[in-house]
């Protein structure tokens, strides 16, 4: 279950990103919250891997 409430944060982390991007910033800087989404996301697929392999 541990691993279920890392996968939602990542989520929310990567939507608290990409609305900091376009309304604080107003876009400048949309490719360095598009790269932190990404490594965002990579830790967000880890902790679903990890949960089904503990399923199993």
């Amino acid at each position: 279950m541990n691993y279920i409430k890392g996968l939602y944060v990542s989520l929310v982390l990567m939507m608290f990103v990409i609305l900091a991007s376009t309304t604080i910033f107003d876009d400048e800087y949309s490719g360095i919250a598009m790269f932190v989404c990404l490594g965002i996301f990579i830790i967000g697929t880890a902790f679903f891997i990890n949960a089904k392999k503990i399923k199993k």
